[in-house]
């Protein structure tokens, strides 16, 4: 099982999620909550372990 570049580009994405979540949320504190900003995140994580397990289509299993 071989990594196509859509899987590339779902882990990318995953690392870079985890990259600004640690640069913007690890060192500013939330006092209110930003509900837009939560439901863009979680949509970002979604579309990433979507996109980092999708299947190749050289991939023999059914």
């Amino acid at each position: 099982m071989g990594l196509s570049f859509i899987n590339w580009i779902g882990f990318g994405m995953l690392l870079l999620a985890l990259l600004l979540n640690e640069a913007f949320l690890g060192i500013n504190a939330w006092y209110e909550l930003n509900i837009v900003a939560i439901l863009l995140g979680v949509t970002w994580l979604v579309v990433a372990a979507a996109l980092s397990v999708w299947p190749n289509r050289h991939d023999q299993r059914a």
